[in-house]
């Protein structure tokens, strides 16, 4: 943010909080959405929001996994730190989200503002922090929140959690159903990328849901990834009907994000699993607030930096500690996040993770280590952990995620 936005924004600040106005909050949570689409796809009603607002191109997810990359968007706090490192359901070892943590309902909920949740949770219990909790299927829960919104009246915070494009999963039974749609491209990696990698990625083709795709050839892979747009689609026309509802947005903050990415073929594999390849970690992220100048931020950032942005764009002081950062503020350049895993359902498999715009490693509890210079090989096909010229590089990252944290636990 420049000087000159700075003052504009905190000059908004002081001006609402003179009339004694709040603006609303529109959170738009898509589920397992990439932001490194393969294909073309049409999104109207994102567009609008990207015009309105600011696509940050470099943002992340804490943690390719559903329930802890959602308490990181509610906390601020990286998975390590909010307790919630896995997923919460019957058949994986997550814990629910503690009640006693500061969430985005609980804060804004606590300074008058009406909170809506609607959509998926993922995380125990029901939606903490928040008075009005609706849960539902994507076109029911858009439907839902639009009512909600246009019927209330003083400040309101309403978060909106669809499925799409997590039905992908549906995607092998449907194969031969799909049609292969224009433009988009086959993965550039397939399975024989998985030598010189962790076991663990060859485990989860061998014995997980790889199996699914496995003897997946070109044009299976191309249909895949065809639906995924398809389903990137259909999230965007649930955006569209919620978006209707909103007085307009220049007396709203809304924001479109989603908790984690898609693998979407490359290196051969499906879904999300053991491995923090780009197209799970990297995540689709655009505020709209009338505090900022629209276009593209290239800041390194995660989903973590919502919450506490939030807060601040509303005029909002957050409780206690937090990992993210607030967007709103002046200050040095991030030069790299750290990003981390712990187990898929009860096969435990922590990772840590240090990307720089140019490198990335990932540290593997087990032993194993993945070495990527993103600028040469921006496909990560190259390991070059065990490589005596990139030893030097090795150390220096391995050394920074020491300082981060120690082993997960």
């Amino acid at each position: 943010m420049t000087n000159s936005s700075r003052r504009g924004f905190l000059g908004s600040l002081a001006a609402a909080a003179r009339a004694g106005e709040r603006p609303h909050v529109m959170v738009f949570l898509s589920d397992q959405e990439s932001a490194l689409l393969p294909g073309p796809v049409k999104l109207p009603h994102r567009r609008r929001l990207m015009e309105g607002g600011v696509e940050f191109t470099q943002a992340f997810c804490n943690t390719p996994q559903c329930s802890p990359a959602r308490a990181a968007l509610l906390t601020g706090l990286e998975p390590h730190r909010s307790g919630v490192l896995t997923n919460v359901d019957g058949g994986s070892l997550g814990k629910p989200l503690p009640a006693s943590l500061p969430t985005v309902g609980s804060v804004f909920r606590e300074a008058g503002y009406q909170t809506g949740y609607f959509g998926k949770w993922h995380l125990g219990g029901d939606a903490s922090g928040f008075s009005t909790y609706v849960p539902g299927q994507d076109e029911v829960v858009a439907k839902e929140a639009a009512q909600w919104i246009r019927t209330r009246r003083g400040p309101w915070l309403a978060w909106v959690s669809i499925l799409n494009p997590h039905h992908i999963y549906d995607l092998p039974k449907l194969v031969d159903r799909v049609l292969p749609r224009p433009g988009v491209r086959p993965p550039a990696t397939g399975l024989e990328n998985l030598k010189g990698k962790p076991s663990e990625q060859q485990q989860f083709v061998d014995q997980d849901q790889g199996q699914a795709t496995r003897h997946f050839t070109r044009d299976e892979w191309i249909r895949y990834r065809s639906y995924y747009c398809e389903l990137v689609e259909k999230a965007d026309a649930c955006l569209g009907t919620v978006l209707q509802a909103l007085p307009d947005l220049g007396s709203v903050i809304a924001v479109y994000t989603t908790d984690h990415g898609d693998a979407l073929g490359e290196h051969g594999l499906p879904f999300k699993g053991p491995f923090m390849y780009e197209e799970l970690v990297r995540i689709p992220l655009v505020i709209a607030t009338p505090a900022w100048r629209s276009g593209r931020r290239q800041d390194l950032v995660t989903q973590a930096d919502l919450a506490p942005t939030l807060a601040a764009l509303a005029g909002l002081k957050w409780p206690g500690a937090i990992s993210g950062l607030d967007l709103t503020r002046q200050r040095e350049a991030r030069d790299a996040v750290f990003l981390e895993y712990y187990a898929k359902q009860k096969w435990v498999n922590p990772i840590r993770t240090i990307r720089t715009r140019k490198w990335k490693l990932n540290w593997y509890d087990r032993g194993n280590r993945e070495l990527y210079d993103l600028e040469q090989d921006p496909q990560e096909t190259v390991n070059r952990a065990e490589e005596r010229g990139a030893a030097g590089v090795r150390r220096e990252l391995e050394a920074r995620l020491n300082a981060w944290r120690g082993p997960i636990s």
